[in-house]
């Protein structure tokens, strides 16, 4: 059997992903607006968006982890884009684009591996690819270009912490269950 080929299962649990973190990510979106509404006044708005970046990016490394294969990253990042963005989200269409640019950088952190690890390691380099591709992006997107240098790294550190907290520490939890559910179905069977 052909390890690139992708099976029915594999195909409905990237769907299911979409649909669940679409949800996942509607709910950051009302974080969003809550936490930026309290940090505003203290002049620290641009913060809300790097806090909870890494619930916007937790479908990518989620799904290569469940689906080891190359493109698990970006099209599961990108079903939950499009997911959200037909719920309703006030981030609209352009939650398609973030939605490519941070799968893209999770699929990187698997393709330092050539897709031979599934584990802490990798979705450490899944990060890192995350963080830096789309602080990038929204460098341009949001004018961080206009902040001071410190202002910028503090950003940008405070992203990485997010993605690291979300996309690695709560990914690799939510695997460490999942394996242990599956050993538990293995047993009972």
């Amino acid at each position: 059997m052909d390890k690139n080929k992708w099976t029915l299962q594999q195909v409905v649990l990237l769907g299911f992903i979409g649909f669940l973190f679409g949800g996942v990510f509607m709910g950051a979106g009302f974080l969003y607006a809550v936490l930026e509404s309290a940090l505003l006044p203290l002049g620290l708005g641009p913060f809300a968006n790097e806090i909870l970046f890494g619930m916007w990016t937790m479908a990518a490394p989620m799904a290569s982890m469940l689906i080891p294969k190359r493109g698990s990253s970006i099209l599961g990042e990108m079903l939950a884009a499009a997911a959200e963005m037909l719920y309703g989200s006030y981030f609209g269409p352009g939650v398609l684009i973030s939605g490519f640019i941070q799968g893209l950088g999770s699929e990187l952190g698997f393709a330092v591996t050539r897709y031979r690890r599934f584990d802490m390691h990798t979705l450490m380099y899944s990060a890192v690819g995350t963080t830096v591709l789309s602080f990038t992006y929204e460098y341009f997107k949001q004018g961080y270009g206009n902040y001071s240098i410190l202002m910028i790294i503090t950003l940008f550190v405070v992203r990485f912490v997010s993605v690291t907290f979300f996309g690695v520490v709560i990914v690799n939890a939510i695997m460490k269950l999942y394996n242990r559910m599956q050993g538990l179905a293995i047993v009972n069977d």
